[in-house]
């Protein structure tokens, strides 16, 4: 057991992760969510089994229960939104070294072949569409170079960031229409995947279920997202932990209550950072994200300035 005879502390680092793969295989999903290529890492796990011990969900749950300590350096591998890379290069990688990992799905796109992530709907309009511009309710851009693609699409992201996910959808809608936009492939696993991963060791745990930023909505309509994607889970994997990552990260007091009512005991921002356990708030603990810019340099300067503080 890695846990005997282990220094403890009550310090914990989790690391975020979205998709791993290859940019050029994947043309029509936005590439800005793949944390790191297949070989990158490899290499990350590498530096992570050298920094500290990896913990599984549950030691994280066990520990915050009977308010124990993790072994020292103890870091939890998550992932956000079940992409289908995750079976392809992520586990294997992590099974080869005998590390757990979190999958937070968003439960409504497994085998749902019509759900597309509105991030890849936007990338495919503004990199593929038809028009060299674009007219939509928020401004007009030109779309005829990289630099203006770019631009728009951080600038309409933004924006949908900001208002309701009904209004958000329906403008990723009309933006797609207006370009005659393919849509992307489906890229989430499906239930059948997400069953053998978890017959593997893999922990799912609720993303929400269409994957809204929750302080936008209304509380019921939140409160459905959430009980919603824990039903999910439970129905089409056997079991659950009582954990939650907010989609995007978004929060606030109204959602902790939420969740607190719902029975659940741990929830998971974005905000960066190591959190002790026992002392901070449970249903905001934080997290390093790892993207594309994060070097095995980067990610050891950023685990050790977080948590050599405790």
């Amino acid at each position: 057991d890695h846990v005997a005879g282990s220094p403890r502390s009550a310090a914990l680092a989790v690391l975020t992760y979205h998709r791993v793969d290859y940019a050029a295989d994947t043309p029509h999903l936005y590439p800005g969510l793949i944390s790191a290529s297949p070989e990158q890492f490899g290499e990350q796990l590498d530096l992570i089994s050298e920094m500290g011990i990896v913990v599984s969900m549950a030691d994280v749950l066990e520990a915050s229960r009977v308010n124990d300590a993790l072994p020292l350096n103890s870091i939890l591998i998550t992932f956000d939104d079940a992409s289908r890379d995750f079976a392809t290069y992520a586990w294997p990688a992590l099974q080869e070294r005998n590390m757990p990992a979190t999958l937070f799905v968003p439960t409504a796109y497994p085998d749902a072949s019509e759900r597309r992530f509105w991030w890849d709907r936007l990338h495919l309009a503004i990199w593929h569409g038809a028009g060299s511009s674009i007219r939509c309710s928020c401004g007009e851009f030109q779309l005829q170079t990289d630099e203006e693609r770019t631009r728009a699409y951080k600038t309409l992201r933004d924006h949908v960031k900001q208002i309701p996910h009904e209004l958000a959808m329906q403008l990723v809608d009309e933006i797609c229409s207006r370009q005659a936009a393919a849509e992307p492939p489906s890229n989430v696993l499906g239930w059948d995947e997400l069953r053998s991963l978890a017959r593997q060791g893999v922990t799912h745990a609720p993303h929400a279920q269409t994957h809204p930023l929750m302080t936008r909505d209304p509380l019921e309509e939140a409160r459905r997202e959430i009980v919603g994607s824990y039903q999910d889970l439970k129905r089409e994997i056997g079991d659950a932990p009582p954990v939650f990552a907010y989609p995007g990260g978004a929060t606030n007091p109204e959602l902790d209550d939420l969740l607190k009512d719902a029975g659940f005991e741990l929830a998971f921002s974005v905000q960066r950072g190591v959190n002790l356990l026992g002392a901070d708030n449970p249903l905001h603990l934080k997290r390093i994200n790892v993207g594309q810019s994060t070097s095995p340099q980067i990610l050891r300067a950023q685990l050790m300035a977080d948590r050599w503080k405790y």
